[in-house]
């Protein structure tokens, strides 16, 4: 039990970041101290023979005028100097803490490179034969060295290769455009088939909430994702969860699927949230998640300006992410608030105006399948539990007990009353924009993948069937 906290109001990147604001503070600070000095120097001077007419009081103050524009012109200049000084210090103390971290960042990168074989070896033994989200990330960052040159080149600079991008953020893109453009992979548009009555539900405006409903999408029929409406004090508040990978088909909802827009079920449709569901939020942003998406919410009662949050579990974390980065539908809804369980988005963005909250489990290995970790940035905030709590009897089929979204939820029950400042200021972010206890009303949408379109061949005449067909007579 345990865990440890990355990125937030602590994270390093953060106080490198501040290092940066205040070098451009302290140097626009000090051009303003020489428009200051350019102005003072400025200053009309009286000539000698105008001071001799005026009463010798009069002659005493503006001598001292003069003196005190010449005193202040050059402490003007010396401050400016100072502060040019002091800029260039925070800028190189910043430029050096970036080398020293590039440089220990590579050698640690080759240490566990190098150690990459035991590393496995120990996580197989000792996390009931699965590898954790450290170890994964250097399994795909190191494949190429292990398949030596030219392939070895393909790492990113980080890990010894040739590439700035890490492999991950290079490969599965490059590999989905292969595939789709090869016919081997058919990502459909996504669509509405139905949904199912609306329920209501009561919140306390917890990360418990949030929870509660990823366990009821989970539970809900293959292929549906959730939006809850709250009626909070400072307007309605929209929920969107995404459940992890499914591999079951699609199966009407119940007796009283109600079709929307004239999109009733229909046959063929495949599962959004199978395996190629993975594909589509890694290799093609969740494109194709969008429109079903903003057409939920529109159903939900969801206008322009709304706010909205968004959560997903494993797979759903993947297009959660994509959904909030989405610049359409980022001008409209607002997006303030984004929560992932046991997804890899280290190489997915996230706006500066969304705060995301992700809970990761060291011994998870789904975590790692982008080959890096959450970046450390102001927004978001990355909880990395030491492992599941070992009195709970949780499974350990699929990719193991660390996975289980069961595990997750204990986990959760970790932060209560955390003195970390970030996971205060993240919970509280959340309770006040959900504004404490109060109904929400869910409505679960089932989706469908169009699938791929079935070339019909023409029928042929049985009489003269085939293009090789001997010439009579011959």
């Amino acid at each position: 039990m345990g865990y440890e906290v990355r990125g937030g109001p602590g994270s390093i990147k953060f106080s490198v970041t501040e290092l940066e604001r205040t070098t451009t503070m302290l140097g626009r600070a000090a051009s303003e101290l020489m428009e200051g000095t350019s102005t003072l120097a400025r200053m009309p001077v009286f000539p000698a023979a105008m001071l001799a007419l005026g009463p010798l009081t009069m002659r005493g103050q503006v001598l001292a005028a003069v003196r005190g524009v010449a005193e202040a012109a050059g402490m003007c200049t010396a401050r400016a100097a100072e502060t040019t000084a002091l800029a260039v210090k925070v800028s190189t103390a910043r430029f050096r803490y970036e080398q020293t971290e590039a440089l220990v960042g590579y050698g640690i990168n080759a240490v566990r490179g190098t150690l990459l074989p035991l590393a496995v070896m120990r996580d197989l033994a000792e996390n009931k034969g699965r590898p954790r989200t450290e170890t994964t990330e250097d399994m795909i960052n190191q494949l190429p060295e292990f398949l030596g040159l030219p392939f070895s080149l393909l790492r990113d600079l980080e890990h010894g290769g040739a590439f700035e991008a890490p492999l991950a953020d290079r490969l599965y893109p490059q590999l989905t455009d292969l595939l789709t453009g090869q016919n081997l992979l058919h990502l459909g548009p996504i669509e509405i088939r139905g949904r199912a009555p609306e329920r209501v539900m009561e919140f306390d405006g917890t990360v418990e909430s949030l929870m509660e409903l990823q366990q009821l999408a989970e539970r809900e029929p293959p292929g549906s994702l959730l939006v809850t409406r709250i009626d909070a004090p400072e307007g309605p508040v929209y929920v969107v969860t995404i459940p992890g990978t499914q591999s079951d088909p699609l199966r009407e909802m119940n007796e009283d699927v109600k079709k929307l827009g004239g999109a009733g079920p229909q046959d063929g449709m495949e599962n959004p949230w199978d395996g190629i569901g993975i594909v589509e939020g890694m290799g093609n942003d969740s494109k194709n998640l969008r429109a079903p998406v903003e057409d939920a919410l529109r159903d939900s009662g969801a206008n322009d300006g709304n706010l909205v949050l968004v959560t997903g579990y494993s797979q759903g974390g993947i297009h959660a992410v994509n959904i909030v980065n989405d610049e359409r539908l980022n001008k409209l809804f607002r997006f303030e608030y984004l929560t992932t369980f046991g997804s890899p988005t280290g190489q997915l963005p996230v706006p500066r105006d969304t705060h995301a909250l992700h809970l990761e489990d060291k011994n998870d290995p789904v975590p790692g399948t982008d080959g890096s970790r959450n970046p450390d940035d102001r927004n978001r905030l990355t909880v990395i539990f030491n492992g599941p709590d070992g009195s709970r009897e949780l499974g350990n089929d699929g990719f193991g007990e660390a996975h289980k979204l069961d595990n997750y939820e204990s986990h959760i029950q970790e932060l209560r009353g955390s003195p970390d400042p970030g996971v205060t200021e993240s919970l509280g972010l959340l309770g006040l924009i959900l504004g404490g206890r109060r109904q929400g009303k869910i409505r679960s949408y089932q989706l469908g993948r169009r699938p791929k379109p079935k070339i019909v061949l023409p029928k042929t005449d049985k009489k003269h069937e085939g293009f090789y067909k001997s010439t009579p007579g011959k």
